[in-house]
């Protein structure tokens, strides 16, 4: 399946904070067509370091294609031959220089002074990622969304659809997502992630040159973070304890390193060359201030949150918290765990494995 990159673009926007911002774009894709009657949409919302690219490829060539390709397509999940499927960057996207993101954020062009926003960029919160979006799904001429979608933070932004925009969704599916809210262990592990930025000298309290990124700091927060969403198998696979280099092994020198390390690390290298630390951190802090429990009397959409057994971001007991909750104040709320091995990253990789639980959702009343 190709696909093509297109730019949205909103003239002003207003933050909760109350800040408004000028000529704010984000990117999108569509996969599949928007039928006659304009009901057969689902948004697809990406994971916290993810983009628009969820299927499919700009071109044969792509080594892979995009992020959630497994269940995104003809006879998929969200099968393209019966749904009209969109995906945006966000707000602050995290890899704001890979060539093809679309967003507006600290590290864009504020228009008022002709530099990047920096520091002055507005705190944001799910509310404002989802009214982007809000904008961007209307100009497409959709009017209800059949449903909305997402793993991990495009969880948060699923759930926050459903609340802020009750008339417009009919149902979310939320995979491994931490809950409905903010909990001081969630809370705790964020915070974490981000200690390496803020502690780089680079990072200059965020006044840095885009040229000049904090990028030990970036590289080191990223580490944590994917160490984080992996488990023993997959970090197995990685190398094990094996010796990154054979005739320097780890017990003569505590400089020497172990395969699996040297690897994480080598791929966190990669993946910040096309960040911005300030992006990391404005998406971490909108994660840390998420919280629906207090709307849910709006909601009038049905919910499938499907964690996975192994997952030690986003643990299973968070869905199952959230389904009671939702269940309490009388909205339709189920819960399907994944039992596979790999934690986190399985929300990523193989969620077609419950390709019939989720499916038997999108298909029920």
């Amino acid at each position: 399946m190709l696909v093509q990159r297109q730019v949205f673009t909103l003239p002003s926007f207003t933050t909760v904070s109350g800040r408004t911002l000028k000529d704010v774009r984000i990117g999108y894709e569509t996969y599949g067509t928007l039928n006659a009657a304009r009901d057969n949409a689902i948004l697809i919302c990406h994971y916290f370091a993810g983009t628009a690219h969820a299927a499919g490829k700009y071109d044969e060539s792509d080594r892979l294609p995009g992020w959630w390709d497994s269940v995104i397509g003809p006879g998929k999940i969200f099968d393209t031959d019966r749904y009209f499927v969109i995906c945006s960057d966000t707000l602050c996207c995290l890899p704001v220089f890979n060539g093809t993101t679309v967003t507006t954020g600290p590290a864009t062009v504020d228009p008022d002074t002709g530099k990047p926003y920096g520091m002055d960029f507005p705190v944001i919160r799910y509310e404002d990622i989802v009214g982007v979006q809000k904008a961007l799904v209307d100009s497409l001429g959709v009017a209800k969304l059949y449903a909305v979608a997402g793993p991990s933070a495009g969880g948060f932004q699923s759930l926050q659809w459903s609340v802020d925009y009750p008339d417009m969704v009919q149902r979310v599916v939320a995979v491994v997502t931490p809950g409905i809210g903010m909990e001081a262990q969630y809370l705790a592990t964020s915070d974490y992630w981000v200690r390496p930025i803020l502690n780089d000298p680079a990072y200059m309290n965020g006044q840095y040159e885009l040229d000049k990124q904090p990028r030990q700091g970036l590289m080191e927060a990223l580490r944590i973070a994917t160490v984080s969403a992996m488990t023993e198998p997959t970090l197995r696979q990685l190398g094990n304890l094996d010796p990154a280099d054979p005739e320097n092994p780890p017990e003569k020198s505590i400089l020497n390193e172990f395969k699996c390390a040297k690897m994480v690390g080598q791929m966190a290298l990669a993946s910040s060359m096309a960040m911005d630390a300030n992006h990391y951190l404005y998406l971490v802090r909108a994660g840390q201030l998420f919280g629906i429990e207090e709307k849910l009397s709006k909601a009038k959409a049905k919910y499938l949150f499907v964690p996975v057994a192994t997952d030690t971001i986003a643990v299973p007991a968070m869905s199952e918290s959230a389904v009671t909750k939702m269940r309490v104040a009388g909205l339709r709320a189920e819960c399907k765990i994944m039992q596979t091995p790999g934690g986190h990253m399985d929300g990523l990789t193989i969620v077609h494995m419950v390709k019939d639980e989720i499916t038997a959702f999108l298909n029920s009343d």
